[in-house]
């Protein structure tokens, strides 16, 4: 059984424009929101994925205990 958790947003960035001098991550106009949009969905997605590895730790630990 395949199971997928998809972030949907996605952000492109470019070293040319977002980066100066190909290091400092200086995003152009826009991009901080395009961010902030990503992360929130990769953060509800790490905070489902917390609840279930929580669920699978105790189901684990009551298979070992027999």
């Amino acid at each position: 059984m395949l199971q997928v958790a998809t972030v949907r947003r996605q952000v492109l960035l470019s070293l040319f424009t977002d980066f100066e001098n190909l290091t400092t991550f200086v995003p152009l106009p826009g991009r901080e929101d395009e961010l902030s949009g990503m992360l929130d969905q990769v953060v509800a997605w790490a905070r489902a994925m917390k609840t279930m590895r929580a669920a699978r730790a105790v189901e684990a630990t009551a298979a070992a205990a027999g």
